[in-house]
C-alpha cells in the first residue's frame, strides 16, 4: 500500500485522468485494481461478477474524474464508493441480496476472528442483522479490512491473527514467534495503522462511529 514518494499522490492523477491522460489513468488502474476487485470478490462472492464491476468502475472514472472533491475525503474513499455503489447495484439488478454471513473467501485468507466490523457492531449498540442496509455497510466494509489484511506483509498479519484469532498477549506472541516483545509491538503498531488508514478511506460508516474507533485495539493483557 506504501509507494515512493516521488510518484504523484491519487488526486493529482485523478485531475490529469479528468484531463484525458490516458497514462495517469494507468497508473490508477495498476495502483488500486487489485485492492477494489478484492474487496469486491470478497463482497460478491463471484469473481466473473466482481471482475464486471471493476470494468464498470473504471470506465465511470475514466468519464467522472472531474468530480472527484479532495474536500470530501480520500481519492481511495472516491473509487470504493463507486465500487461500492456498483457492487450493490449489480446484486439488486441479479436479485442476490446479501446474506448476513462471512464474507466469500479465497485460496488463503487472515481468520475469521479479525472481523473488524463484527467487533464494531458488538461494542456499540448489539445486533443489527435485521438492518439490510447496515448490513451492507457491514459486509462491504468487512470484505474491505479482508483485502487489506491480505495486502500486508506476512510479519505484520501474522501478529494481527494471533491477536484476534487466538487472543494470543503480546507476550505470549513474542513466545509463540520466538522474538522480543519490542518487535511483536511494533509490528502490531504498524498492521493496525494499516488498517486505520484503509478504513479512513471507507465510506458510509455507521452514524457516530469514527474512523478511530472502527479499529480495535489488541488484547488487553502486555499490550
Amino acid at each position: 500500500m506504501s509507494r515512493d514518494v516521488h510518484d504523484p499522490d491519487d488526486g493529482l492523477l485523478l485531475r490529469r485522468v479528468a484531463g484525458g491522460d490516458e497514462a495517469a489513468f494507468m497508473t490508477l488502474y495498476d495502483r488500486h485494481a487489485d485492492a477494489l476487485f478484492g474487496t469486491t470478490v470478497r463482497f460478491m462472492r463471484d469473481r466473473e461478477s466482481a471482475a464486471e464491476v471493476l470494468q464498470d468502475v473504471f470506465v465511470s472514472i475514466w468519464q467522472r474524474a472531474d468530480q472527484y472533491d479532495p474536500r470530501l475525503g480520500s481519492a481511495f474513499g472516491w473509487l470504493a464508493g463507486i465500487a461500492r455503489n456498483r457492487a450493490i447495484d449489480r446484486l439488486r439488478a441479479e436479485s442476490r441480496r446479501p446474506r448476513a454471513v462471512h464474507a466469500w473467501t479465497g485460496d488463503a485468507e487472515p481468520g475469521d476472528a479479525v472481523d473488524l466490523l463484527d467487533w464494531a457492531g458488538r461494542r456499540r449498540d448489539g445486533p443489527v442483522e435485521d438492518d439490510p442496509v447496515i448490513e451492507v455497510d457491514r459486509r462491504w466494509t468487512r470484505s474491505l479490512v479482508r483485502t487489506t489484511l491480505a495486502e500486508m506483509p506476512p510479519d505484520e498479519r501474522e501478529v494481527v491473527v494471533l491477536a484476534y484469532d487466538q487472543a494470543l498477549s503480546q507476550s505470549e506472541i513474542a513466545e509463540r514467534l520466538g522474538m522480543p516483545i519490542g518487535t511483536v509491538k511494533s509490528r502490531t503498531r504498524r498492521a493496525l495503522a494499516r488498517l486505520r488508514t484503509r478504513l479512513s478511506d471507507v465510506p458510509d460508516l455507521r452514524p457516530g462511529q469514527s474512523r478511530e474507533t472502527a479499529v480495535p485495539r489488541p488484547p488487553e493483557r502486555d499490550r
